[in-house]
């Protein structure tokens, strides 16, 4: 019930009703099966949040996971690699940090976009330690969110490059 009432609030916000703008070529619209999937991870435990950033990806054309936990999100990452994760700072056994820190410790160098309910300088310096590529603040944008998300494949395409 509880939720149904976030995700109703959050559905009237206009967080969810930005317009669709259809893609600018047939080459988005349709992508070969040469161009690479980008897969992302999305760890919040905050259900409706969850929701809307999976809508979000989705509709970029990422392929995306949900984990609601630490647990979870480090039993995906044993599962399969992701080019990009997204992660709430604050989780029910843990911390995003916590997860960015296991993930660096595997030897990973994916880009780390970390959402914050706090201000980001309560989390700056292990977050720089930790090479993490963006703190957003909560509440966020579709546009914040996606520029961040572009920003963070393009990084990873240039290193790679």
């Amino acid at each position: 019930m509880i939720i149904s009432i976030i995700i109703e609030k959050l559905e009237t916000e206009s967080l969810l009703h930005e317009k669709f703008e259809p893609t600018s070529s047939m080459e988005e619209a349709f992508p070969s099966s040469e161009s690479a999937i980008t897969h992302a991870l999305v760890v919040d435990d905050d259900v409706a949040v969850c929701r809307i950033l999976h809508r979000m990806l989705s509709d970029e054309r990422y392929q995306v996971e949900l984990s609601h936990s630490a647990a979870d999100a480090i039993g995906a990452v044993e599962q399969k690699s992701f080019e990009v994760y997204v992660l709430d700072y604050k989780l029910p056994d843990g911390t995003g940090l916590d997860v960015a820190e296991w993930i660096r410790s595997k030897g990973s160098n994916a880009p780390i976009i970390l959402l914050s309910g706090y201000e980001a300088s309560a989390v700056a310096l292990r977050a720089e330690k930790l090479n993490i590529f963006d703190v957003i603040e909560k509440p966020f944008t579709r546009a914040t969110i996606s520029d961040a998300v572009k920003r963070a494949i393009g990084s990873l395409k240039e290193a790679s490059a």
